[in-house]
């Protein structure tokens, strides 16, 4: 019985790990500071150097996983709300937020910063 409860304890205290990028033109959009407020309450959010998708905000979703998902210009609040939805409550994403899903050259770049962050 001890197990059991010792399990649920550590599933429930695992936080999503989001990564943002936080080069000097997505920091200075509002919309950064704005999701990085509602990131830090919701899981761990680390940041890394600018990946050359300016107009950001950059988010990687699921950076630690197998098969993370980026996405730039996240600059409205349904949109905020619906990484949120993703991170959060692992839902699908949302067309709003498939639309602003990196993909080619511009994904594997990222990718690549963000593991060197990682370690």
């Amino acid at each position: 019985m001890a197990e059991r409860r010792q399990l649920s304890a550590t599933a429930v205290d695992e936080r999503p790990l989001v990564a943002m990028c936080a080069g000097k033109d997505c920091r200075k959009r509002c919309e950064f500071a704005k999701i990085r407020v509602e990131l830090d309450a919701a899981c761990d959010v680390v940041e890394f150097r600018c990946v050359g998708i300016c107009s950001g905000p950059v988010v990687v979703i699921g950076a630690d996983s197998d098969k993370p998902q980026v996405y730039s210009k996240l600059r409205s609040k349904s949109q905020r709300r619906h990484l949120l939805a993703a991170v959060v409550e692992g839902r699908k994403p949302s067309k709003a937020l498939r639309e602003r899903t990196v993909t080619g050259p511009k994904r594997r770049t990222t990718l690549r910063k963000l593991a060197r962050v990682l370690g």
